[in-house]
């Protein structure tokens, strides 16, 4: 599954550079004022960093008692990429795609091994102050997206997989800096707001409990602007 989300990623950046390879210009033309577009195909980048969701329940609850293990789920790498866009007054917007997973090892009683995957798929809007400082230019905005959750318990050479989705809002802020003329590099600090409807099969009972993904995430990424 991790593959299948690595290739997901992938094809959005490719995506973004196949959107450019087949336009003579980058502007796309959503208007016909005097010939002006105002939707510009801005930039394809890739991005890895660290992720720390708070994934609670399973955390302050589950692993502490049904599940008999000191181990917890910690923060961990994040892989991403986005298509990125200009629009009018120092807007953009982007579209971005991102997996995260983690696991957690039981005692054998309850499982032998938790694992929790979360992908993303996000439209943010975002300003960026085109004068910079030194070429330095911030930007702030915000993310929609729509997490796709999968838990995979192996318990005594079974293998349950689960899985749900939600919405996400993560407000972030960061630089970016072009070197070399066409490549952009960037920083970028975000914190995820949201949750997902967890059903557990406890002592013979359904419960639904809510898992918490809210936490800090901070990214280095590395594009192509076009």
């Amino acid at each position: 599954m991790r593959n299948k989300y690595i290739l997901l990623i992938i094809f959005l950046a490719i995506f973004g550079f196949n959107a450019a390879a087949q336009q003579d210009s980058t502007v796309m033309k959503m208007s016909g004022d005097n010939g002006k577009g105002w939707f510009k195909l801005n930039s394809v980048s890739l991005s890895a960093g660290y992720y720390s969701p708070s994934m609670s329940y399973f955390n302050t609850d589950f692993l502490t008692g049904f599940g008999q293990t000191n181990d917890r789920f910690n923060g961990g790498v994040q892989y991403g990429a986005n298509v990125s866009f200009d629009l009018p007054v120092n807007l953009g917007a982007r579209v971005s795609a991102s997996y995260w997973d983690k696991s957690v090892s039981g005692h054998g009683v309850t499982f032998n091994t938790l694992k929790v995957s979360l992908t993303t798929v996000s439209l943010g809007l975002f300003y960026t102050y085109n004068k910079g400082f030194m070429g330095v230019k911030p930007y702030a905005g915000i993310d929609c997206g729509q997490l796709s959750v999968q838990n995979q318990y192996d318990a005594n050479a079974t293998v349950i997989k689960k899985t749900g989705n939600d919405i996400t809002w993560t407000p972030f802020a960061g630089v970016k800096y072009d070197i070399a003329g066409k490549i952009v590099i960037g920083l970028e600090y975000g914190y995820v707001l949201g949750t997902y409807g967890q059903d557990f099969q406890l002592n013979s009972a359904l419960q639904n409990h809510k898992i918490s993904v809210e936490g800090s995430k901070i990214l280095f990424s590395v594009g192509y602007k076009f």
